[in-house]
């Protein structure tokens, strides 16, 4: 149920509260009621997990089938002969190095005054086991040449552009600081570093028919950083926090639906849609991570393509200090197969995360990464106000459309 919260008050809008809270009661027992169907039915998939861990032959033939009648289904496949395989951290090494990369962007705008986009990336080197301060670093880069803010189309680059040139810097940024971080150590391996990104590894960008080959060109550009790491005897990671994917249920799913009646209908009615996989592993122990599985994507299988053979993989981790579901705090950890055909180095990235993760239930290194990258609404504004000097100093009048200029209006009278 929706209706209008809004009120004309002395001249301007101001929401009503009172016409919300009305319906708190309402939201509360819908949420409650949304939320002991999920239990149950994650109780379910736990039961179906415990029940039937092992990766048959049959299964296999399945998750191919379902593949081949819906090559966009979101599923994984285990690396593992059972499902429910799991592995302890191991202590963390006396010595590591922790390097996180984020970033962020200001959009182009047709109704700014200037047209530009702006993207600011943020890293932070942790030693582990030396005493010694991080390292920061903060690159803010301004975006307003021709050849910069146009397409071949002569049009002004979309969100879609702008944040593939983000993920583009982001682990260019890791590639960049394993390396420096590789020859400050003077080529020692004995010490591993590990380089974290804040969310998927694989970098995801919507299809876009004009341009097919785009997507290729991000992976392409993903898989040179990745071999710079590689050289550099770094671990990439990417740190999905409270993952919202539903990978290993997927697989779930087709345990008990015999091979002939594996359609593509069949498949988008699954038993455990919108519930997700953190809820299935949510009685993971503390510092304990799941077994190994690849996302059977058609991302993933361009990135097989560009690298020779290679398939990235993820496990979950429960980076909880204490034990029992209601405390799991999981995240899904991704990484490339050639780092997990040696799982201790997968193993001693998690101890390392683990730690860093001390006393909150998220990395530090990626919580200090988003605050060097994160460009506040004060801070656009600061950035457009020198703009507006500049233009002023050039002779041009600076003029922001009237639909910009409205909301300036309206958000000041609010």
């Amino acid at each position: 149920m929706c209706e209008n919260l809004f009120d004309d008050v002395g001249g301007g809008l101001t929401l009503e509260l009172n016409k919300v809270t009305m319906h708190l009661d309402e939201i509360g027992r819908i949420m409650a009621e949304r939320h002991n169907k999920a239990q149950q039915r994650s109780a379910q998939a736990r039961a179906l997990l415990s029940e039937h861990a092992e990766v048959t032959e049959e299964l296999e033939r399945k998750i191919a089938r379902a593949r081949e009648v819906d090559e966009w289904r979101r599923g994984a496949i285990p690396r593992g002969r059972r499902l429910d395989e799991t592995a302890a951290a191991p202590r963390p090494p006396d010595r590591y190095t922790l390097i996180a990369a984020d970033g962020s962007q200001i959009y182009p705008d047709r109704h700014a005054a200037a047209s530009y986009f702006l993207l600011n990336t943020g890293a932070i080197v942790f030693r582990g086991g030396t005493g010694q301060a991080p390292t920061i670093y903060s690159e803010p880069e301004v975006f307003y040449a021709d050849e910069e803010l146009y397409d071949e189309n002569h049009e002004i680059h979309g969100a879609d552009y702008v944040s593939a040139q983000r993920n583009r810097r982001e682990i260019e940024a890791l590639a960049d600081r394993a390396e420096e971080e590789r020859a400050a150590l003077g080529g020692d391996v004995s010490v591993p570093i590990i380089c974290v990104l804040d969310g998927p590894l694989l970098p995801w960008m919507r299809p876009n028919p004009e341009d097919p080959q785009a997507i290729d060109a991000e992976i392409a550009f993903f898989v040179q950083q990745l071999e710079r790491m590689r050289r550099a005897g770094a671990i990439p990671i990417g740190y999905v926090d409270k993952p919202g994917s539903a990978n290993v249920l997927r697989i779930l799913e087709l345990i008990d639906t015999p091979i002939e009646q594996i359609t593509r209908e069949r498949l988008r009615e699954g038993g455990f849609i919108g519930l997700a996989d953190r809820m299935l592993f949510g009685e993971l122990p503390p510092a304990h991570r799941t077994g190994l599985f690849e996302p059977n994507s058609n991302t993933n299988d361009r990135y097989q393509y560009r690298s020779g053979g290679d398939r990235i993989t993820f496990a979950y981790a429960n980076m909880a200090r204490d034990a029992g579901p209601g405390n799991a705090a999981i995240a899904r950890l991704e990484a490339p197969g050639w780092v997990v055909q040696d799982p201790a180095k997968l193993d001693i990235a998690l101890a390392a995360l683990y730690a860093n993760c001390e006393p909150v239930r998220y990395p530090y290194v990626l919580a200090r990464a988003h605050e060097l990258a994160v460009v506040t609404q004060a801070e656009k504004a600061d950035l457009e106000s020198m703009l507006a000097q500049t233009m002023l100093r050039n002779g041009i009048m600076p003029e922001i459309s009237f639909k910009a200029a409205n909301k300036l209006l309206t958000a000041h009278r609010r």
